[in-house]
C-alpha cells in the first residue's frame, strides 16, 4: 500500500531571491551581495565589458595591458590579477581557465557584448555552496537577455580620446546588432559586435575583435531548453607595462613603448545547452552542459633587457584547449517535522585539455635560445579534471530566522605531459600525475529582525587550484589553497526609497599563489588573511533622481612576519564608487565616480602602486525610437594608471637593473556617442 502523501510544504523564499526586495534587486545571500539589471547598467558606462564589472560594488576592474588582454580583479583585499581569487560565470558556464599559459584563473570578458548582459550578481565570500575553484574573495554571476529589445536593433558607437590632437586621430568604433526572429513558441536572439579601438596609445591599439551570441529557447515538456552559443575572435598591439621612473623622468611619454611589438591574438568559442524543469511536487531539476575552445598567442615584456640585453627580453605564451562540463541539480521542498525546508542536491564536472608554450622571442618572432637554454622555454599538455558533489539545506525554524548549511566535496586530478625534449626525461621535466580532494563546510544565518532589517552571519571554507604543473612538482601538496572566511553585516530599508546595508569580514587563505611571468606557472607561497568593511548606500530622493555610494575598506597581511611587517604586495586597501542619477521619461544624465587607494607595489613598501579617482558621465534620451546616447569618461581629464606592479627591469641595453612600478596609463578624457535604432 502506498504511503499517504504529506502535506504541501509552507512557502520558503526561494534562495535566489532576496529576503528585502529593493528596486527590484536580486539574490543577496550575504549583507554584501549585489545585483545590477539591464537597467541600471544602462545608466552607467558600457562601451566594454570590464565597464560593467567595474560598476558593481566593492569590486574593481582595471586593463592590465590594453587591447584583448584580460582584466585585472579588485575584491576584498585581493590584487586577484587575471582571476585567481574570483569565480566567473556567463550563463552558468565558468569563465576562468585554470592552468593558463598567462594566469591561473585567467578570466577573459572581452568576447562578451555589453548590450546582451541582462544583470551581473557578486558573491562576496566564500559561503555559497554551488561554487567551486576560484571561489575564495567571491564570484561573479552575468546572466545575458533572451530576446532583442523590439524584436531587432542596432546600435553604432564612436568615441575619440581628448589628450592633444594626435589622439583625435585615433578613434574607437564599434557596431551592435540584435535580432529576434518570431517563433511559434520560445525565443530565439542572434546578436553580433565588430569594433576597432587604437586607444590614446602612441604605438596604435589596433584592436580588432568580433563577438557572436545565439540564443534559443524552447518548451520541451513541462520544462524548456536553453541552447547558447558564442564566438569571438581578436587580435591588439599593446604597449605593455611601462616603467614610471622613465616617463617621470621626461624619456618616456606616458603612452609610449620601449618594447612596441608586444600584443596578441586570442579566439573563444562556446556551445551549452540546459533543461530546468519542476515537476508536480515543486521539485526542479536543473541539467547543463558546455564546450569550450580556446586559443591565445600572447607577446608580453616584463623585464625589457635584463635577461637578454642583446635580443631584449619579450616572451611569447601560447594556450590552447578545450574544457568541457556538467552541471546538474535538483532543489527539493520539504519539511524537517513541522520546520519548511528547501534541499538542493549538486554535481559538477569539468575537463580542461590544455597545451601550454612559453619562448624567447625578438618583436614576435621566436629565437633559437630561452635565455640560457633552448627554445622553447616550456611546453606541457594537461588534462585538469574536477568532481564536485554538494548538499545545501535551507531551513526556517522560526518566523523571522532563516538558517543555510551547506558542505561542497572537491576532487582534482592533474596531468602533466613534458613536451620539451630538453628536459621531459630528466630530473628537472615538468611532466607528472597528481590528486588532490578538499571539503569545505558553510553556515550562514538570516535574522529578519523587523520587515525591513535583516541581519547576516555568514562563515564558510572555498578555494583556489594552483597551476597543474606546480601541483605535480609538490606531488598534490598546497595545490588547493583552502579560504575560511566569516563575516557579520545588515541590510536596512530605511523607507521604500532609502536603503542600505554595511558587514564586517575576515578571511584567511591557507596559500597565495606567486605568478611567474617569465616562468610561465605558479607556485605556492605563504598563507595570508585579510580582514575589511564594506558599506553600501541608495535612496531616492524624488521620482526623478537617485544616488548612491559604496566604499570598501580592507587590510591584508601574511600570516608570519617575513620582516616586512606583513605587508602584501598590490592588495587593495580603499575603493570605492558612487554616482547621481537624474532621469525623466526616457531621457536620462548620470554623473559616476569611482577611485582605488594607493598601496605597496612590492613586499618591503618601498615602491607604491598610485591611487586614483576618476568622473564619468553618461546621458541618453529617445528621439521618436531611435536612442540616443553620450558618454564622456574620465571627466576631469586626470593623470592615472591602470594596472601597476613592480619588477626588476633594464630599460636599455647598457642600463643597470633596477627595481620600479611598471605600469598601464590610463585613458585621457574619451568621449563616445551612440545610435541606436530598432529594425
Amino acid at each position: 500500500m502506498a504511503p499517504a502523501e504529506s502535506p504541501p510544504p509552507a512557502a520558503l523564499p526561494d534562495p535566489r531571491a532576496e529576503v528585502i526586495t529593493i528596486q527590484g534587486r536580486a539574490p543577496a545571500e550575504s549583507a554584501s551581495s549585489v545585483s545590477l539589471d539591464q537597467a541600471e547598467l544602462a545608466h552607467r558606462p558600457h562601451e566594454q565589458p570590464s565597464d560593467l564589472f567595474r560598476q558593481i560594488p566593492g569590486l574593481f576592474v582595471v586593463q592590465h595591458a590594453g587591447g584583448g588582454k584580460a582584466d585585472q580583479w579588485f575584491i576584498r583585499g585581493f590584487d586577484a590579477d587575471h582571476g585567481t581569487d574570483i569565480a566567473v560565470f556567463v550563463d552558468g558556464v565558468p569563465v576562468n581557465l585554470t592552468s593558463h599559459g598567462h594566469g591561473q584563473g585567467y578570466a577573459d570578458s572581452h568576447w562578451l557584448i555589453p548590450e546582451t548582459v541582462a544583470s551581473i550578481e557578486v558573491h562576496k565570500g566564500p559561503y555559497a555552496a554551488r561554487f567551486g575553484d576560484f571561489y575564495t574573495a567571491g564570484a561573479v554571476e552575468t546572466s545575458t537577455i533572451d530576446r532583442a529589445p523590439g524584436g531587432a536593433m542596432i546600435a553604432a558607437t564612436s568615441g575619440v580620446g581628448l589628450d592633444g590632437p594626435e589622439r583625435l586621430a585615433r578613434p574607437s568604433h564599434r557596431i551592435v546588432g540584435m535580432v529576434s526572429p518570431e517563433l511559434a513558441s520560445g525565443s530565439a536572439l542572434i546578436a553580433a559586435e565588430v569594433g576597432v579601438t587604437d586607444g590614446p596609445f602612441i604605438n596604435r591599439q589596433d584592436f580588432r575583435r568580433g563577438s557572436l551570441l545565439g540564443k534559443w529557447s524552447h518548451p520541451i515538456g513541462d520544462g524548456a531548453f536553453t541552447l547558447t552559443t558564442t564566438a569571438y575572435a581578436a587580435r591588439w598591439n599593446q604597449s605593455g607595462q611601462i616603467p614610471a621612473a622613465e616617463v617621470e623622468a621626461g624619456r618616456l611619454d606616458r603612452f609610449g613603448a620601449i618594447d612596441p611589438s608586444e600584443g596578441g591574438t586570442t579566439s573563444r568559442a562556446s556551445l551549452g545547452g540546459i533543461y530546468e524543469v519542476t515537476d508536480a511536487k515543486d521539485n526542479t531539476w536543473h541539467l547543463g552542459a558546455y564546450l569550450v575552445a580556446y586559443r591565445l598567442r600572447l607577446f608580453s615584456d616584463f623585464t625589457l633587457y635584463a635577461r637578454d640585453p642583446a635580443h631584449g627580453d619579450q616572451i611569447e605564451q601560447t594556450d590552447r584547449r578545450s574544457v568541457y562540463g556538467f552541471d546538474g541539480y535538483t532543489v527539493r521542498p520539504h519539511h524537517l517535522g513541522a520546520i519548511p525546508g528547501r534541499l538542493r542536491l549538486g554535481v559538477q564536472l569539468r575537463a580542461d585539455n590544455i597545451q601550454t608554450e612559453l619562448w624567447h622571442a625578438e618583436k614576435r618572432v621566436r629565437l633559437a635560445d630561452c635565455f640560457d637554454n633552448p627554445n622553447p622555454c616550456n611546453a606541457t599538455a594537461q588534462l585538469v579534471r574536477d568532481v564536485g558533489v554538494y548538499a545545501e539545506e535551507d531551513l526556517a525554524p522560526l518566523h523571522r530566522l532563516d538558517l543555510k548549511a551547506g558542505l561542497r566535496l572537491d576532487q582534482y586530478t592533474w596531468d602533466v605531459d613534458d613536451l620539451d625534449p630538453d628536459t621531459r626525461t630528466t630530473p628537472a621535466t615538468t611532466g607528472g600525475t597528481a590528486q588532490r580532494a578538499i571539503l569545505n563546510p558553510k553556515l550562514s544565518a538570516i535574522v529578519h529582525a523587523t520587515d525591513r532589517v535583516d541581519l547576516f552571519a555568514n562563515a564558510g571554507g572555498g578555494f583556489h587550484s594552483n597551476d597543474a604543473r606546480a601541483a605535480v612538482a609538490s606531488h598534490g601538496p598546497g595545490a588547493l589553497a583552502r579560504a575560511l572566511g566569516a563575516e557579520l553585516g545588515a541590510r536596512v530599508k530605511l523607507t521604500d526609497r532609502i536603503r542600505g546595508s554595511a558587514d564586517v569580514w575576515y578571511l584567511h587563505l591557507a596559500s597565495e599563489q606567486v605568478w611567474s611571468g617569465d616562468a610561465g606557472g605558479t607556485e605556492a607561497s605563504d598563507p595570508t588573511r585579510r580582514y575589511g568593511l564594506d558599506v553600501e548606500a541608495s535612496a531616492e530622493i524624488t521620482p526623478w533622481l537617485s544616488i548612491d555610494g559604496n566604499v570598501a575598506l580592507a587590510r591584508a597581511t601574511l600570516v608570519a612576519n617575513a620582516g616586512n611587517g606583513g605587508a602584501l604586495a598590490l592588495a587593495p586597501k580603499l575603493m570605492g564608487s558612487g554616482g547621481v542619477l537624474a532621469h525623466t521619461g526616457p531621457s536620462f544624465v548620470s554623473l559616476r565616480v569611482r577611485g582605488i587607494g594607493a598601496r605597496p607595489a612590492n613586499d618591503d613598501g618601498s615602491l607604491t602602486a598610485q591611487g586614483f579617482f576618476l568622473v564619468d558621465v553618461v546621458a541618453g534620451t529617445r528621439w521618436h525610437e531611435v536612442e540616443l546616447g553620450v558618454t564622456a569618461e574620465n571627466l576631469l581629464d586626470a593623470t592615472w594608471r591602470e594596472a601597476q606592479f613592480a619588477d626588476d627591469s633594464r630599460v636599455s641595453p647598457t642600463a643597470e637593473i633596477r627595481e620600479d612600478v611598471h605600469f598601464t596609463p590610463g585613458a585621457p578624457l574619451t568621449v563616445l556617442g551612440t545610435i541606436a535604432v530598432p529594425l
